[in-house]
Formats: C-alpha cells, sequence, structure tokens
C-alpha cells in the first residue's frame, strides 16, 4: 500500500509526459520583418522597402511612416505571399540622424519598423596640407541625391570655382583638383548645391621652391622659382650663407628668379629661399668641378686657354693633350685655374684635353682642322725638259696654319702613276735631288718621266696631287750635234790626207 501511493501519481505523470510528445503543437509564425535599400542617404535618396513574413495581414491595408509620416497615398494591402514591397524618397526636410521606417496595421498598431540613417552634411580631404600644384581628393556626403554639386577655393577673399560634379544616388560625391596658386596660409574649400547643402574643409598652402638644375659649375646661371610664399614679399636666395639673388612674390606668393653660382670649389650646398615673413625653404645644389677650353678647334699651335673651378684649392692641375701632359698649374684657394698651352701637331679630328686634380677630372673636347693645305707648283725640271744627272726636283712652297709642313714626290714613266719608280715622302724642304742610287736611265723626249708633288700639313691633311710635269734624261755618252759633225769632218780629213800619201809613195817608189 505504502509503494502503491507513489507509483500512481508518478504513472500519471509519465503518462502526461507520453501524451505531450505524440500531440503535435501548433506552429508559431514568425514576427513581420522590414528592409530598407538602402539603409542610409541624404534627402532624395530613392528607399525601398521590403517587407517578409506578413502572412498574418494578407488582405489587410497597411501603412508605411517615415518618421511618424505616412509615405504613401493609401494603405498597401497585403498579397497572398505575405511579402510588401514599397518605395518613397527622403523629404527634403529631413534632419540628419536616425528616423524611424514604420509600419503599422488596420487600427494603427505597429508590425514592424526598422531604423533609417541621415548622414550630416560634411566634406573631407585625403591631403590637409602641401605645396601648389598638389593633387587633392575631396569626399563628401550628405547632400541632395543625384543633385548638381559645386566646388569652390576661397583665395584673397574671392571664391573660386574649381568645378561640378553630381551626388550620387545616396547623396555622396567625390571631386578631385589641384591647388591653385595662391599664398602661404589656410585656404577655404567649401562644397555646395542649389538645395542648400553646405559644407567645407580646410588645407594649408605650404611655400615650395625649384632649381631648374640642382648641379652644376662655378658661374653657371641657374633659374629659381617658388610658390605659396607670402603675399607680396621680398625674396631673398642664399647660397650656403652667400645672398645671391632676391626678387618679389606676386598676389599669389609666386616668383622666378635667377642667381649665378658662386666661386667656391667642388662640393653640395645649401640653397635658401626666404621671404620677409620668414617662410623658409631648403634645396641642396652641388657643384662640380668644371673645366673650359676658349676655343673647340683650331691648328696645330694655335694658343689654347683652359680654365676651371670647383677644383681642390691649393691643389696641382694637371692639363693632357690626349695621353701627353702639356700644362700644369695650382688651383687657388676656391679651386678656381687657368693656364695656357699651344696646340701640339696632332691628327685632324677630335682631341681629348684631360683636366685633373687628386680628385677631379674633366674631359674636353678639342678638334683639329681638317682643312687640305694648298696644291704645291712645280717649278723644276720644266716641263719636257732635258736634264742631266744628278736630277733635282724643285716646287713652290705652300702655307698653311697647321706648320710644319711637308711633301711627298713620286717619279714614273707613265702620266697614269701606276707605275711608281720613286716615291719620298715627309720631305721638309720643297726640293730633292737624286741620290747616285736613285739615278735614273737616259730616255728620250718622246718617252719622259713624269713627277708630282703633294703637300701634307701637320693634322696629316693631305693636298691634291699636283699636275704632272714631265722630263726627259740625256745620255752621259751622248755629244752635241756640233761636235759631232766637227769629228765627222776631221775624220774624212784624215782618210783624205791617208789616201794621198798612199799614192804619193806609191809614185815614188
Amino acid at each position: 500500500m505504502k509503494y502503491g501511493k507513489v507509483l500512481r501519481p508518478l504513472g500519471i505523470a509519465i503518462v502526461l509526459s507520453l501524451l505531450m510528445v505524440v500531440v503535435p503543437a501548433e506552429p508559431a509564425l514568425a514576427a513581420p520583418l522590414i528592409v530598407l535599400s538602402p539603409a542610409s542617404g541624404a534627402a532624395g535618396t530613392r528607399v525601398t522597402v521590403t517587407g517578409t513574413n506578413f502572412g498574418s495581414y494578407v488582405g489587410d491595408g497597411l501603412r508605411i511612416f517615415f518618421d511618424n509620416v505616412e509615405i504613401n497615398d493609401s494603405p498597401k494591402t497585403v498579397p497572398a505571399t505575405g511579402s510588401l514591397e514599397a518605395y518613397f524618397d527622403i523629404p527634403d526636410d529631413a534632419a540628419p540622424g536616425t528616423a524611424w521606417v514604420t509600419v503599422r496595421g488596420p487600427i494603427g498598431t505597429v508590425v514592424a519598423q526598422t531604423l533609417f540613417n541621415i548622414p550630416q552634411t560634411r566634406v573631407r580631404l585625403d591631403v590637409t596640407e602641401g605645396a601648389v600644384g598638389t593633387t587633392v581628393r575631396i569626399t563628401g556626403r550628405g547632400f541632395y541625391a543625384d543633385k548638381i554639386v559645386v566646388f569652390y577655393y576661397h583665395l584673397n577673399g574671392v571664391k573660386e570655382k574649381l568645378g561640378t560634379t553630381v551626388a550620387t544616388a545616396v547623396g555622396e560625391c567625390t571631386f578631385d583638383f589641384l591647388i591653385p596658386q595662391s599664398p602661404v596660409g589656410k585656404k577655404r574649400i567649401s562644397v555646395e548645391n542649389a538645395q542648400g547643402d553646405f559644407a567645407e574643409a580646410g588645407f594649408e598652402v605650404i611655400p615650395s621652391a625649384t632649381l631648374d638644375t640642382t648641379s652644376g659649375g662655378v658661374g653657371d646661371i641657374v633659374n629659381v622659382s617658388g610658390t605659396g610664399f607670402g603675399y607680396k614679399r621680398e625674396v631673398a636666395v642664399y647660397f650656403r650663407t652667400r645672398k645671391v639673388a632676391y626678387a618679389d612674390t606676386d598676389r599669389y606668393g609666386s616668383f622666378e628668379g635667377a642667381f649665378k653660382v658662386p666661386e667656391i670649389k667642388a662640393g653640395t650646398y645649401d640653397v635658401k629661399i626666404e621671404d620677409g615673413d620668414g617662410n623658409i625653404v631648403r634645396m641642396q645644389f652641388t657643384i662640380a668641378a668644371d673645366a673650359r677650353l676658349d676655343k673647340t678647334a683650331g691648328s696645330a699651335g694655335t694658343e689654347l686657354t683652359v680654365s676651371g673651378t670647383g677644383f681642390e684649392a691649393g691643389d696641382t692641375v694637371s692639363v693632357k693633350y690626349d695621353d701627353v701632359t702639356i700644362a700644369t698649374t695650382t688651383a687657388d684657394s676656391e679651386g678656381a685655374f687657368s693656364v695656357n698651352f699651344d696646340v701640339p701637331v696632332s691628327t685632324r679630328g677630335e682631341h681629348l684635353v684631360t683636366v685633373s686634380d687628386s680628385a677631379n677630372a674633366r674631359q674636353l673636347a678639342f678638334t683639329m682642322e681638317s682643312e687640305a693645305p694648298p696644291v704645291p707648283t712645280l717649278l723644276l725640271p720644266e716641263t719636257d725638259a732635258k736634264v742631266e744627272q744628278p736630277i733635282s726636283f724643285q716646287w713652290q712652297e705652300v702655307n698653311d696654319p697647321s706648320l710644319p709642313i711637308s711633301y711627298n714626290l713620286q717619279v714614273t714613266s707613265g702620266e697614269a702613276f701606276t707605275d711608281i719608280l720613286l716615291e719620298k715622302r715627309g720631305l721638309l724642304a720643297a726640293e730633292y735631288t737624286l741620290s747616285e742610287e736613285e739615278e735614273l736611265k737616259p730616255t728620250r723626249k718622246d718617252a719622259p718621266y713624269y713627277w708630282r708633288a703633294q703637300a701634307v700639313d701637320s693634322a696629316s691633311n693631305e693636298s691634291q696631287w699636283s699636275k704632272p710635269g714631265s722630263f726627259y734624261v740625256a745620255s752621259a755618252a751622248f755629244l752635241p750635234t756640233w761636235v759631232i759633225i766637227a769629228l765627222i769632218a776631221v775624220g774624212v780629213s784624215i782618210i783624205i790626207f791617208v789616201v794621198w800619201r798612199l799614192r804619193r809613195e806609191t809614185r815614188y817608189s
């Protein structure tokens, strides 16, 4: 009995539990839900409201509100699908912040709701300081959707238009521009539209300067320009600590000027640009050792002056023409020097003049003249003359800038000069006499020898060959005609005398 009282309630509990498992429960319906697309945007943004799980309201007319303002002229009837869709534009007077989008039932009860974000009208710059010419991207949000946005740059009290763009469907915008010419300091950049949206950002203009070259030699002219300095201020240019130029800025803080690189040894030096308001820009300029010739072309013997700057102070400077040292000097306390030398005998064309000290070397080009000397005029032997051994040749000396002049001589048996019998080169005098070993064989007048001469200057420029001359050589056994006649007469006389004497002796014997 005692156990029966305990088991009976336990059995009832088990049976009830089994019944709860066997009997199916009625399914619970999901709560209605709305989604906004987009969920954020400025005034004028077109918003799509999509609702799901509205099966309990099929056939009912539902009202949609934006911040307690109904957005539809009439209720939206829920179709058999249990879905809901509606469109509306964010009103012009929507205040920045969050607003409720609410779906209400037939009796005004809230069925579903969600938040929509309206951004504050604002702009930002990706770069907030820089020099004139800096590329800046400005981005904005909170501007009336799909409307024109205008960008302005405020300069010296004037609002200058930079450009326009059209805001996106949610009221965002992007615009790239270059910082225009303007003096140093904070500048306002504003963005606005016809609907009254307005925002601005600040940009700090900083001074900037450039040199048209960052290296060169002493005495070079360097152009310098700057932007973003003070409004109509005097600007000084300092090389190291020496003031080398000044200029005045315009109303935009810009200037242009030039300076001459001072005489100083090679190295890298500061160039400082400073205006009257204390705005400073520092750059660097490298002075390289520099050398120059006063003439870049000429002839042998031409006097050249080579000068240089930027070399080591007090150092020995050597000057080489091609590979031969031709002059030396000493650089002064500022690294400058000057030395003269005569161009040595060398071939025509370009030659290197190398200037160097213990730390620097510069190569310069000198061009030796390439104009040929005049053609020699033949003097002796005269044309078609008969000559005797030893034969002497003479021609007229020629003049040329590249001294000394040498001559070439050729003798041949034919006027075409294809069979050269004698050739002498590098003759320093305008004449030549054949040696005993060079004697020419006797020849007839109708088969003469031919000869010609050529001039060569010290730059190896050769003249044309002279017009050929001709001559013939008399035989050593050859006697003049009158001598031959005389000898014949004597011989005849001797013969007559001998015959006469023989006849006489025969008569008286």
